[in-house]
């Protein structure tokens, strides 16, 4: 035993002593980690320095990393290639001696580090790059930078530096620095960097600093840094006045980022940056209809980029009636500057009025792209289609902005069709518009644009023509669109450019139309749409495609089974497909048969048995998705199918995860194929499976087959075992089936031998009782109602909706029980957990429960939920009325289960 424990403890002491540490980056890092590791940093390295190479007799051929250990630090850090990797190690201090004097590159980010001391980077005369972001320093002394006449970067973010403590000299060595940081960690700065201690650095850049003080002010110390030209502003300052950038007049880049108290900007705040090219403000909480018009000394100027993301009164919800609300006005200044790009992202801006971007002239001459996303808009999303008429757009990004469930009455949402009419858009400004002159004095531009519109989006002879700007090359319009029927034939005018289409989660169905126009589209995103009627020629003429996705689309299964080959026929340069999470369990024969240049396919999250095509039409193949599935094995054809094309294309990725594998005696085969092949699989190679048994386990139980055959082998000898156990099974479920359908016996025999009637649908009042949590009602309210109604011809009571005033809520739920011929009980966790009323709403169910009305009630629970179903509840519904569902959707299978227990 010792001689065994001596030479177990031997190889866990060589594991220990040649694995690495896995090397975790700062978020702060501008290498790429993953170039870092294969062999290609050098020529990153050559970007940072400006193509300086390396030198002081440094090995240029060296490939491997090297460790350095310290056994009185007992830190590991990686050499490779002039760079020293020493991140989220838990170090406490620095010890030079890690360091070549040859280093370029040192990254000690992400560790416990509290202070920098003398002389530690002395002798490292060709240090460009060193990030110490995301340690705990308080305290540098003098001499800590001492030596570094080369360095570039330099990163001290997110420390706890007091810069009241640190000597004024400090960064004087540093006299070639090009990029500072200097943002401390939140809460912990008390004091503004002195000017005084950056002076020095006139090679200086970009500089991040952090400013606590109340008025934002530049001294003029900073006027010696005539290099500067980018600068980020972070903290907790209050007010910005006139002067607060007068002194760094020669900032080309202004980033305002995390700056929650500010109370007050100065309409002339950026009046002194002449050459400012570049302005960004990240999660700053001031109104943005405060910060527009202080664009007014750009007018008139070629800039690069407006950027607003998060900007907005405050974190919480804002009233859309004054912050939110955006009119021409506050465009005024924007517009008329000669913008290449620019970003309102995430400024909970809730109305934009339809003259908003009427002046379009700048806008056409310069504007390139543009983006408007995440605003929560519970007015009409027409106001953004002027964009689309910007003549040299490259790129659009408009949507994000649907609040499904959440209507404002002053702001009433119309759908997309309604707008076509012009006479309708002019309505909708004038009850939009503020009721003043600037109104009437713009109506003839209102017009004008309505016009322009009216030719770039028109309906003639039943096709919807749409025209774009002819260098726009990308479109987005993410749930932007809240319901468009695409049963018209869609013509593109000026699109000969565009390349990525992305109309994900959006409102478009029913698309059997023709789509013309769009000859060189190679992306097309029409994820989270309802595609469940879909023309077999509507991808016709799209010859370029080749990433198509319709995940989560609610394909229809019986169309694909028979049409799938037609549908992908004419899109022979598909490369990518993904057909994820659409309830599919077969495509037609021919499948891909005109698609051979496939290399992506995902079909993950649906019903198929098998791989639902033939692998021979797509001899480019390289990844195919079937996880989440119901395969339980493979056959001998289709293993050796797979592999001959993992041969042929040099890999190949097949994902099965998710799939419960057969791993019985039949399946030998199959399991030794996933023992052995040479194709890349995922989760390795280890999947869930059922034994002969029936028993759950996974397939590297397996890896030893000679076991397994020894096992089936002696299967016949258990025979009457199993017959037995069968047999009792079965009398424990007839048992058990007696005891939960004790209410249809009951009233069967009653029928039989007693002056007994069941009760009908036409007894009661109401059809359906719809039960759910006030908090989870969007599901129950709008999407189950509504198919219950419009498809199931069912009335429907709801409490929101049919409560009567005059009742109290607890008379109202019993009464409206009473009168239901079903009682539907949406079981969310928060209806099992949280809520008083559900509680009640379920026993009032239950005691509603009659044998005159056996299968009453009906529940529909999520998979999650099932654990939470109370046992009382459980013993008066049988399992057939037990409906579990994996999402809050309607799909077809829970259609025909809701049409089978609520109209039966």
């Amino acid at each position: 035993m010792a001689i065994v424990f001596k030479f177990v403890l031997f190889i866990v002491w060589t594991i220990l002593c040649n694995s690495y540490y896995i090397v975790s980056y700062s978020k702060k890092d501008q290498y790429d980690a993953k170039q870092l590791t294969d062999g290609r940093t050098q020529s990153i390295l050559n970007t940072k320095t400006g193509g300086r190479s390396q030198s002081n007799g440094q090995d240029n051929n060296e490939k491997s990393p090297k460790n350095i250990f310290d056994k009185n630090s007992f830190s590991k850090c990686i050499d490779y290639q002039l760079t020293v990797n020493c991140a989220n190690l838990q170090l406490e201090q620095i010890n030079s001696s890690w360091f070549p004097k040859s280093t370029e590159v040192i990254f000690l980010n992400d560790n416990i580090i509290s202070q920098l001391l003398n002389s530690t980077f002395k002798h490292l005369i060709h240090l460009i790059h060193l990030d110490i972001s995301n340690n705990k320093i308080s305290q540098i002394e003098l001499h800590a930078f001492e030596g570094l006449i080369s360095l570039k970067y330099l990163s001290l973010c997110d420390n706890e530096i007091s810069f009241d403590t640190v000597v004024v000299d400090i960064f004087k060595p540093l006299t070639n620095l090009e990029t500072l940081n200097l943002i401390q960690k939140p809460g912990t700065q008390k004091y503004d960097v002195p000017a005084s201690m950056l002076q020095s650095m006139t090679q200086l850049r970009n500089l991040s600093i952090g400013t606590v003080k109340y008025t934002l002010y530049f001294e003029p110390e900073f006027r010696n840094l005539t290099n500067l030209e980018v600068l980020e502003i972070t903290g907790s300052a209050q007010n910005i006045t006139s002067t607060s950038f007068e002194n760094v007049k020669g900032l080309k880049e202004l980033i305002f980022r995390d700056m929650n108290f500010i109370n007050s900007m100065d309409d002339k705040a950026f009046v002194h940056l002449n050459q400012l090219t570049s302005l960004k403000m990240t999660f700053v909480v001031i109104s943005l209809q405060k910060v527009l018009p202080l664009l007014r000394p750009f007018k008139g100027r070629n800039m690069s980029e407006i950027y607003f993301k998060g900007v907005t009164t405050t974190i919480r919800m804002p009233n859309p009636m004054v912050d939110g609300f955006l009119t021409k006005k506050d465009f005024k200044y924007l517009t008329e500057i000669c913008l290449s790009s620019f970003s309102i992202i995430k400024c909970d801006i809730f109305y934009i009025t339809t003259d908003a971007f009427i002046n379009r002239t700048t806008m056409n001459r310069c504007l390139r792209h543009v983006e408007v996303s995440e605003n929560p808009l519970i007015g009409s999303p027409f106001a953004l289609l002027p964009l689309g008429l910007i003549e040299n757009l490259a790129t659009i990004f408009v949507g994000n902005a649907l609040r499904v469930c959440q209507l404002f009455p002053p702001f009433p949402r119309f759908t997309f069709s309604e707008h076509l009419s012009t006479d309708h858009l002019s309505t909708y400004d004038e009850k939009a518009s503020e009721p003043d002159t600037t109104f009437t004095k713009s109506n003839d531009r209102i017009q004008q644009t309505q016009a322009d519109m009216s030719k770039s989006f028109y309906m003639f002879n039943h096709t919807f023509y749409i025209h774009l700007p002819k260098d726009l090359q990308s479109w987005k319009l993410q749930r932007l669109i809240p319901h468009y029927i695409l049963d018209n034939d869609v013509i593109f005018r000026g699109a000969d450019n565009l390349q990525y289409v992305d109309i994900t989660d959006s409102g478009f169905n029913t698309f059997i139309g023709h789509l013309q126009g769009l000859p060189s589209v190679k992306t097309l995103i029409m994820s989270g749409n309802n595609v469940s009627l879909l023309a077999e020629y509507f991808f016709d003429q799209l010859f370029a495609l080749e990433s198509l996705s319709l995940s989560d689309c609610q394909l229809n299964g019986d169309f694909f089974a028979i049409k799938s080959d037609r549908v992908f026929e004419n899109t022979t340069k598909l490369k990518e497909l993904d057909l994820s999470s659409n309830s599919l369990n077969s495509l037609s024969d021919k499948t891909f048969f005109r698609n051979p240049e496939l290399k992506y396919l995902g079909l993950s999250d649906n019903q198929f048995k098998e791989i639902p095509f033939n692998l021979k039409f797509t001899p480019n193949l390289t990844l195919l998705d079937l996880s989440q599935n119901i395969i339980t094995t493979l056959t001998m054809e289709t293993t050796t199918a797979v592999d001959l094309l993992n041969s042929r294309n040099g890999g190949l990725e097949f994902m099965l995860n998710g799939n419960i594998l057969s791993c019985s005696c039949h399946d030998l085969p199959f399991l030794q194929w996933l023992n052995s092949t040479l194709v890349s699989l995922d989760n390795n190679r280890n999947y869930t499976c059922m034994n002969k048994d029936g028993e759950r386990t996974n397939t590297l139980t397996f890896s030893d087959l000679e076991s397994l055959w020894r096992q089936c082998w002696g299967e016949f000898f258990f025979y009457i075992a199993i017959i037995t156990l069968c047999l009792y099974v079965i009398g424990v479920v007839l048992i058990f089936l007696m005891l939960k359908n004790k209410n249809f016996l009951v009233s069967y025999f009653l029928q039989i031998f007693g002056n007994f009637k069941l009760h009908t649908r036409s007894d009661y009042k109401t059809d359906v009782y719809i039960g759910y949590s006030d908090e989870d009602y969007r599901f129950p309210c709008i999407e189950l109602r509504e198919h219950i109604e419009r498809n199931l011809k069912l009335s429907t009571f709801i409490i929101d909706r049919d409560l009567l005033a005059f009742l109290d809520k607890a008379s109202g739920i019993v009464n409206a029980i009473n009168s239901c011929w079903r009682i539907l009980l949406v079981c969310s966790k928060r209806f099992l957990k949280d809520e008083d009323w559900s509680m009640f709403t379920m026993r009032s169910a239950m005691y509603a429960q009659s044998p005159a009305n056996p299968a009453r009630i009906v529940i529909m629970v999520h998979t999650s939920c099932v654990s939470l179903l109370p046992t009382e509840l459980l013993s008066v519904v049988s399992d057939e009325n037990i409906l579990v569902v994996s999402e809050w959707k309607i799909n077809y299978i829970l259609s025909e289960k809701l049409r089978t227990r609520l109209m039966a």
